[in-house]
């Protein structure tokens, strides 16, 4: 069992075939587990869906966390796709994602956790929302990908109104639905 548990938006399978188009293009196997986890075995625990990170913590907090999750109602939230980009990651690594326009919806649904349990690196104001699609520490396939992706790539939309907890990396604790208006 995981030490880390991680919020996830849930996005629907209509939503994730825009992704799975996206990558159909990709003949590589791809990796969204970051390094210093299980670097032998990233590819096997890699299952995580496709996703957008809102918040992550101690697996300790993971009552209150879906306490929290539960109580609040984020109706359907839009996110407009428009780049793909490589950012540098931990472990002289780099990540390819998937970024969006600026989108309150998500940054305010960030902060709900962010004020129970500070962590500047969830810090809404300053974090960068992706959807991350493979994460390597060669520079160059982050780059071949990144330059295959956007030959053809147009902006599009991804919503979704449900949120998943995951063990960081591993099985799903829950889905949730939440019931109330931010």
């Amino acid at each position: 069992m995981s030490k880390r548990i991680t919020l996830i938006s849930f996005i629907g399978n209509n939503e994730i075939k825009k992704v799975e188009q996206l990558m159909s293009n990709i003949k590589e196997n791809t990796c969204k587990v970051p390094y210093g986890i299980n670097d032998e075995k990233r590819y096997e625990i890699d299952n995580l869906p496709y996703h957008f990170t809102i918040f992550a913590t101690n697996k300790e907090n993971q009552d209150k966390i879906l306490e929290i999750a539960e109580r609040i109602n984020i109706d359907k939230i839009q996110l407009k796709v428009n780049d793909i980009k490589i950012m540098n990651a931990r472990y002289d690594s780099y990540c390819l994602y998937l970024s969006i326009e600026e989108n309150k919806q998500i940054k305010e649904l960030q902060g709900i956790f962010y004020k129970k349990f500070p962590q500047e690196k969830y810090n809404p104001d300053d974090f960068v929302f992706h959807m991350t699609l493979d994460i390597d520490k060669d520079y160059n396939k982050i780059l071949n990908l990144q330059k295959t992706l956007k030959e053809n790539f147009k902006p599009f939309f991804l919503e979704f109104d449900t949120l998943a907890l995951f063990d960081y990396p591993g099985e799903m604790i829950e889905l949730i639905n939440p019931t109330h208006k931010l």
